[in-house]
């Protein structure tokens, strides 16, 4: 199982290519960007079309995969099989968490990442990768959501924060420890560091 966690979105093409085992300019990515779904559409396709600019600049082949589009997980796990990762975009996490339970994202991630799938996220999309996502909220708006989920992923075994060193992140961290103190390790990432996660090995470098 393998992951690339970042506050920004992909610092390192490097090393995330190496993770992946891949030139960059041979990776095909679906774009998770249900973070986005508290935008007006207008203001949504921006952003997400922006995105999608920046990461063919990479070199990357870009997919936008709508979450919104799936109920069943069968059927979204045949959209994702093919692609080498999945990457989820930053953005209002509790939008993301819900659509990542109502599609059957969370049902089928793991057998895509056994599969040798990777998954990558920035902010929202690497938050939602630990156990929980409970505390963010003083960040984020849970009222933006349908429902609010605060159980994460669990794809790493740690509780994971993104953009430590950020101003307007500051009051987040105590909150977070806080709530999470003697449940589990926090990898606190700063803006410039991105967490990998290779096959129960993991490091963070600073890009």
């Amino acid at each position: 199982m393998k992951l690339y966690l970042s506050s920004k979105p992909i610092p390192s093409p490097s090393d995330l290519a190496a993770l992946i085992g891949k030139p960059i300019n041979t990776i095909s990515v679906a774009l998770l960007p249900n973070s986005k779904d508290f935008f007006a559409e207008h203001a949504r396709n921006y952003l997400v079309n922006d995105f999608v600019a920046y990461m063919e600049q990479l070199g990357l082949a870009v997919e936008v995969v709508d979450l919104r589009d799936y109920s069943d997980g069968d059927a979204l796990k045949q959209k994702l099989t093919s692609c080498d990762l999945i990457w989820a975009m930053g953005g209002n996490t509790f939008n993301l968490r819900y659509e990542m339970k109502r599609s059957g994202f969370e049902k089928i991630i793991r057998e895509l990442l056994d599969q040798g799938i990777v998954y990558g996220g920035d902010s929202a999309g690497a938050l939602v990768a630990g156990i929980s996502i409970a505390g963010i909220e003083s960040a984020d708006k849970p009222q933006f959501a349908e429902e609010v989920v605060d159980e994460g992923l669990n794809l790493i075994p740690f509780f994971f924060l993104p953009h430590v060193d950020s101003p307007g992140y500051a009051h987040v961290l105590p909150v977070f420890k806080r709530l999470h103190q003697g449940s589990g390790d926090i990898i606190e990432l700063k803006d410039s560091q991105v967490f990998i996660f290779d096959n129960n090995s993991h490091r963070i470098i600073t890009a």
